[in-house]
């Protein structure tokens, strides 16, 4: 039993450059698994929970900037892969899923662990390919090796993504005592040019006369990775054209001179009208999602005359409702590019108006937590302040991840969240891909419930001791207090806020981390100056609040900005 046809694709992998290869145990997948754990270049990660090994993935593929692969049985093994799957696609992370299958006859024979899995993950991958059940013909081999390349070059082109190669298997699959896996040195390996998409210059006069004509821009910033070359461009250009930059907490710009952060808090649908001043008639967006739902609806209510997205891939990308022209380019080149054109400076006065609505929003802001009672908006805030520069954060979903929006970053700090579909059903797996791929520290906020529907993240021996969480236990989904709607049902509490007796600290020893407790302002100060300090386990801190309380105080916050 020597299966070249799948020996190779570990080959073709490392070939590639790939890295990591995530490994979910299952007797099908045998003769990928042993591929891959037998090839020299690949590191190879046992994670028992196909879901959890799918965040984890992201999380390592974030950090390593090339696709991860992803190893499952067949059967439902690989559903559960789905929702990082889904999440992978709109964060545009690269993925490469290795299925293994049974024989295609056996499908809907009622034969065990056997399902549909060709095209299983439908539209939420770049592309789905299906390997032969055999390789007894040389045209078999060609093919299998040319949809492993294509595959791996689709994951790794803009936008990048997941993409899925099915493989049925028959047995016997498991190598025999007087055979060796083997790899062949001459395995081919595809490469496509890289091409640098630009702007010619006929095109860039009509950008500039448009840039300069229109006195009020701004530039607004959705979900990005941290980037040197692109915040380089960004300063440079918001310096020589005095353009206004607006930063969600996902965009890792808030080491921007003048960067607007605040915009969720001032920008109250009920004051639209009075703040209409505030539209632009440029406005340049760069990135994926905004968390700012207050930040959307207002440039959806008050359209510019030019709205420019830009982002190097094909698709048409219309969150605004207004889009104008969509341009295919790195934003760094862009920005660069269109500065070297034109330092024309924006309206003096259009600025003025955002930069004094920041100024006073940061200043209420700074007042109401230096009064407000002890809650987890308090408790996020005082630990966004005491994060290590030049570490990383990744922030859970529901409202751990507003919190943070609304608060703002003043450090060094690489931002990561699962804001691709927003789920809460992977944020400790990506947060421990991303403690397991490098060795700065990093640092997960997280609710309750996404920290306990996640725990198997934590099933497998690799190191995490550069990782620290922060659990926000309300002992429910408290969101759905503070949101209108299901507040208002009578059956609200049955029907919406999860009830959840649990705490973390059995989870903590479950895993040996390293776990404290608080539920006060003075005893979390304390413990937060020497948290974040090196240390032989990861550590868990568990922040306990009551979930009426933290409604009450978080409608406080919001009020002062309604007037």
């Amino acid at each position: 039993m020597i299966l070249k046809h799948i020996n190779d694709i570990a080959a073709i992998c490392a070939g590639h450059g790939i890295e990591t290869a995530i490994i979910s145990p299952g007797s099908r997948s045998a003769p990928i698994t042993l591929a891959f754990n037998e090839h020299p270049a690949i590191d190879v990660k046992v994670v028992a929970d196909e879901r959890s090994a799918a965040f984890i993935a992201i999380g390592m593929a974030q950090q390593q900037k090339k696709p991860v692969v992803l190893v499952c049985t067949s059967g439902s093994a690989v559903y559960n892969y789905a929702p990082a799957v889904a999440e992978a696609f709109y964060q545009e992370v690269p993925l490469l899923i290795l299925s293994a299958d049974r024989p295609p006859e056996w499908t809907n024979q009622y034969d065990g662990q056997t399902i549909q899995q060709s095209g299983i993950f439908g539209k939420h991958v770049k592309g789905s390919y299906q390997f032969p059940t055999e390789a007894k013909h040389s045209d078999d081999l060609w093919f299998s090796n040319r949809i492993t390349n294509e595959a791996i070059l689709s994951s790794d082109k803009h936008p990048k993504g997941p993409v899925h190669i099915n493989i049925p298997l028959r047995e016997p699959f498991y190598p025999t005592d007087n055979e060796a896996i083997s790899f062949d040195s001459e395995t081919r390996i595809i490469s496509n040019t890289q091409i640098e998409r630009t702007i010619n210059d006929s095109e860039w006069a009509s950008l500039t006369q448009k840039f300069e004509q229109s006195s009020k821009r701004l530039v607004v910033v959705g979900q990005l990775e941290a980037s040197e070359s692109l915040n380089e461009s960004l300063d440079k250009f918001s310096h020589d054209t005095n353009t206004i930059i607006i930063n969600d907490i996902i965009g890792n710009q808030h080491q921007r001179i003048n960067a607007i952060q605040h915009q969720d808090a001032f920008l109250q649908p009920s004051k639209f009208e009075a703040l209409v001043h505030l539209s632009p008639d440029l406005l340049i967006t760069i990135g994926k999602s905004l968390i700012s739902k207050n930040l959307k609806i207002f440039l959806r209510d008050n359209p510019p005359t030019h709205h420019w997205h830009i982002h190097p891939a094909d698709q048409v990308n219309d969150t605004l409702k207004h889009l104008t022209k969509s341009i295919k380019v790195e934003p760094q080149y862009f920005f660069h590019q269109l500065g070297k054109r034109s330092t024309a400076s924006s309206d003096t006065d259009f600025n003025e108006k955002w930069l004094s609505l920041e100024n006073e929003a940061r200043l209420k802001s700074s007042a109401f937590f230096e009064n407000c009672q002890f809650g987890e908006f308090q408790g996020v805030n005082v630990c966004l302040k005491a994060l290590p520069t030049h570490s990383q954060l990744h922030l859970a979903n529901s409202m751990t991840v507003r919190y943070a929006n609304l608060i703002g970053l003043s450090q060094e700090i690489e931002v990561f969240s699962n804001r691709g579909t927003s789920g809460i059903d992977g944020s400790n797996g990506t947060a421990v891909g991303a403690a397991l791929a490098q060795n700065k520290l990093v640092t997960l906020i997280t609710g309750d419930m996404a920290f306990f529907y996640d725990r198997n993240a934590f099933w497998h021996d690799g190191d995490l001791r550069n990782l620290r969480i922060i659990v926000l236990n309300n002992h429910g989904g408290g969101i759905f207090r503070m949101i209108n709607g299901p507040k208002e049902q009578a059956d609200y509490t049955k029907l919406f806020e999860t009830h959840q007796p649990l705490n973390a600290k059995n989870t903590a020893d479950d895993f040996g981390f390293e776990y404290h407790s608080r539920n006060d302002i003075s005893g979390l100060g304390k413990l937060l100056q020497s948290f974040f300090n090196q240390n032989e386990k990861p550590k868990l801190l568990e922040i306990f609040s009551e979930s009426e309380k933290n409604t009450e105080i978080f409608e406080e916050f919001k009020t002062q900005f309604k007037a």
